[in-house]
């Protein structure tokens, strides 16, 4: 039994036929007859895709041949990874935006951990600064009370000089091992830092290139997709219209 030939055989393509597949056919069979100028055949062919193309038109159209066209047996359609597999564009937007994502909380990890080693430091810095004014605040009261001896004998004189001698070393040695301490403390937050920079920056390149790695591999199979894709039509094309070749 012959069957009445449809829309979708004249753009050769199955009903199932997805819209981006339609598209791929009309364009390929169009360059074909413009090439051949075969203007009946691309009028047409342009009134199938005009069809087709619209879900509307399209809707309709298979309930009106669904009662009197059989469709032929294909083979089944190669598997699919999912439903509806989102687009280049939109995957790249995607991992775009994941990218931003993590570089911003990466930035504010970042931020914060500089702002607490601030505190930090400034919490150090300030109870240097209070032993210092105590320490300092005991001199005044040792210097005082030695003033108010100033009239005790002379070995009494010298022997607060040397003490006051001593408090001064014991100041200046005070003072020496708190810069020391305050500048230990400035540079190994700053390793500290760099460190946990690093670390992030390597994390961030590493989602970055696992990313572009992912993204390119996914361009390759649609590429390798749509190019199986055109060389099924074009099979069928060869099958169905020999003349046309």
């Amino acid at each position: 039994m012959t069957t009445a030939r449809t829309l979708y055989d004249i753009l050769q393509v199955s009903a199932t036929a997805e819209p981006a597949m339609i598209k791929a056919a009309h364009v390929l069979l169009s360059r074909r007859l413009e090439a051949k100028g075969d203007a009946p055949a691309l009028r047409l062919l342009n009134d199938a895709f005009a069809t087709l193309n619209d879900p509307a038109l399209r809707a309709a159209y298979d309930e009106r041949i669904a009662d009197h066209y059989v469709a032929p047996a294909s083979p089944p359609p190669p598997a699919k990874t999912s439903a509806a597999s989102p687009p280049a564009w939109s995957r790249a937007l995607m991992i775009a935006a994941a990218l931003v994502v993590g570089y911003v909380a990466a930035a504010i990890w970042h931020q914060r951990a500089l702002t607490q080693m601030v505190l930090e430091h400034q919490s150090a810095m300030a109870e240097q600064q209070v032993e210092l004014s105590r320490y300092q605040l005991e001199q005044n009261e040792r210097r005082q009370s030695a003033t108010q001896e100033r009239y005790a004998t002379t070995q009494e004189r010298r022997a607060q000089e040397r003490q006051a001698q001593q408090e001064a070393r014991e100041l200046a040695a005070l003072r020496s091992r708190l810069d020391r301490e305050a500048s230990d403390y400035q540079r190994t937050k700053t390793r500290e830092e760099q460190q946990r920079e690093r670390e992030a920056q390597r994390k961030v390149e590493q989602e970055r290139a696992n990313r572009a790695a992912e993204a390119q591999r996914n361009a390759m199979l649609a590429e390798r997709r749509l190019a199986e894709e055109k060389r099924e039509l074009e099979r069928l094309y060869r099958e169905k219209y020999p003349q046309y070749r």
